[in-house]
């Protein structure tokens, strides 16, 4: 053990420490995790017999009781509060599954990253291994794993790994959001928003022409159909002289454009653009300004509202 890694007790070492828990961490989505361990001297975790012996037991025997009995141990650990582990005792008969999930959120939330992507690492084994899951989220799994791999610096890691979660998707948003826009101008409008659910979008559009929107609707349709052939799409369009639909960005410097997504498309988005932004900025710290650029470059391109890519770029020497 060097200067630099944590001393942890046995229990802790095996459920925690072992290599294998972190190898081939998905089949769907094939990113080395083998720089997530070891915990070094920094990385807080809660090395408690009574905790530990909890979470192997619910591990080996899935049950209300062993969760009752985590539930417990995190308070007691003050990982949750009274109150929440009140609230999460009085509706632990609805977990299954997802209580994995709600581990690794537990811990993700006290800054204890390497330890929520253990639990993650059960929910993507059970999703991969037994199909669609109703009782786990997918998306907002995955783009927890992303977001704890960011944290702990691991920037290479958490860009492959949403990339890879996030697919085609941007670039087909991009394509029909193009080819709306250029017909709304067209009619003498314009793109004025976004709306997004699981595999439905609404693009809300402007025009000064209805019989000309009618036309562009019948050239978009089957246009759109080949860039997103499995996406719903639906187009509201809606007179020039109408007011925009009420959908504003949030408040500190939210970096996407007007938008409503119900889906986690904007949590791996965010993840993604952070992560580009921390690699970048180790580039630089490294003298390697070009390859810097670049991909400051290519967060640009996936979310162009996003100021503080845009600063970077800016302040390039």
């Amino acid at each position: 053990m060097n200067a630099e890694t944590r001393p942890v007790s046995d229990g802790f070492q095996q459920l925690y420490c072992e290599t294998t828990v972190f190898e081939g961490f998905s089949a769907f989505h094939p990113i080395s995790f083998s720089r997530v361990l070891p915990f070094h001297a920094q990385d807080p975790v809660v090395d408690d017999q009574r905790l530990i012996d909890a979470e192997v037991a619910h591990l080996a025997n899935r049950n209300d009781d062993t969760r009752r009995d985590v539930v417990e141990a995190y308070c007691q650990c003050s990982l949750l509060t009274e109150e929440e582990a009140t609230n999460l005792k009085s509706v632990v008969d609805y977990f299954d599954a997802s209580f994995f999930e709600m581990m690794g959120e537990v811990y993700a939330n006290a800054g204890m990253f390497i330890c929520a992507l253990r639990w993650y690492r059960e929910c993507i084994t059970l999703l991969e291994t037994q199909g669609l899951n109703p009782d786990l989220d997918s998306d907002s799994i995955h783009a927890g794993v992303g977001y704890c791999l960011y944290a702990l610096g691991l920037f290479p890691e958490a860009m492959a790994w949403s990339k890879s979660c996030i697919g085609p998707r941007p670039t087909t948003d991009a394509i029909c959001k193009a080819l709306i826009d250029y017909e709304a101008q067209l009619a003498g409008g314009r793109l004025l928003a976004v709306e997004r659910a699981a595999g439905r979008t609404r693009y809300t559009v402007s025009t000064f022409d209805p019989a000309q929107a009618s036309q562009s609707f019948a050239r978009l349709k089957p246009a759109l159909s080949e860039v997103a052939p499995v996406k719903e799409i639906y187009i509201n369009w809606v007179s020039s002289e109408a007011p925009a639909p009420e959908i504003e960005p949030g408040a500190g410097g939210y970096p996407f454009k007007v938008e409503r997504d119900a889906s986690d498309l904007p949590r791996h988005k965010m993840n993604l653009l952070f992560a580009t932004c921390g690699q970048a900025d180790a580039l630089l710290g490294m003298g390697r300004t070009a390859e810097a650029k670049q991909l400051l470059l290519e967060a640009a391109v996936l979310e162009p509202e996003a100021g503080f890519v845009r600063d970077r770029i800016a302040a390039l020497p």
